[in-house]
């Protein structure tokens, strides 16, 4: 009896790892199918090769050290990455995204894993993909989007929707409401080099590393919460530049002074931020 339940132990084990096997390459070829499918939208799609170097120069397999470099030329602008990769280990793999050297996302691979999408929104001349220490993973398919997309408000999407949101969802929509808000300013003359430094570059800065935090899988509650801070004291110690905007009588600037000063709101009441302390902070 010892032996027939050993025996029918190791056959439902056998079959579990049949199912999960299976299970593994329908999600690999999905992921595939996903990035046939997307890369007629994109602007350009590494595994045609770009600017006379061959698929493999972009499309292999990298491991601790590594990496892939993208030379765009001259700087344009990026709207968004689509990366679609697979480990090649038994361990979890890691690796960082960068842009003009600044790290933009960090890359969690196991086996089999769906595309990773990487937000830009901005203009660049370099891209690069670096495989982390003991990590190492293939690049299946790689895809940079250049079209800028159209603004959306943030209060167009329901406040019981945005209750879920992470902070990967908030620090997207941070980055559209920077990017949107910095080229409004500049094309009224109302922000110098010194503003940018001062006020929007630390807010972007905190809004790219939720998208870090989140891309790795590593969303611990502290982690999560400091980065929930991080991005609250930046817009808050902005408020100077927002209320700024609100005095000059635009509507599309109203309207993203608007949605910024929401997330900050919205941020802090999630994470329960005292924005009482950010002032004396500030002060």
């Amino acid at each position: 009896q010892a032996l027939y339940q050993k025996l029918t132990k190791h056959v439902q084990l056998k079959n579990n790892n049949n199912i999960k096997e299976e299970k593994m390459k329908k999600l690999f070829v999905g992921t595939l199918l996903l990035a046939m499918s997307f890369s007629s939208f994109a602007d350009i799609d590494l595994k045609n090769g770009f600017n006379g170097q061959s698929r493999r120069h972009f499309l292999k397999t990298i491991e601790t050290g590594e990496s892939i470099v993208v030379d765009l030329g001259s700087r344009q602008y990026v709207e968004e990455l689509l990366i679609f990769a697979e480990g090649r280990q038994r361990n979890y793999s890691f690796g960082k995204v960068l842009a003009d050297g600044e790290v933009i996302s960090v890359l969690g691979v196991p086996g089999f894993d769906p595309d990773y999408p990487v937000v830009v929104r901005g203009e660049v001349s370099r891209i690069e993909v670096v495989a982390d220490q003991n990590s190492k993973f293939k690049i299946l398919d790689f895809q940079i989007f250049t079209t800028r997309k159209n603004y959306n408000s943030i209060q167009a999407v329901p406040r019981s929707s945005r209750r879920t949101y992470s902070m990967r969802d908030w620090g997207k929509h941070t980055l559209d409401i920077v990017h949107e808000m910095y080229y409004m300013m500049l094309s009224q003359n109302l922000i110098s080099q010194a503003d940018y430094i001062t006020y929007i570059q630390p807010i972007r800065r905190a809004a790219i590393n939720t998208q870090s935090n989140e891309n790795a899988r590593q969303t611990e509650s502290l982690k999560t919460y400091r980065h929930a801070r991080e991005l609250a004291d930046a817009i808050h110690a902005a408020d100077v530049l927002l209320d700024k905007n609100l005095m000059v009588m635009d509507l599309n600037l109203d309207m993203v002074t608007i949605d910024l000063k929401t997330i900050k709101e919205e941020v802090s009441e999630a994470y329960d931020i005292e924005l009482e302390d950010m002032t004396n902070q500030n002060n």
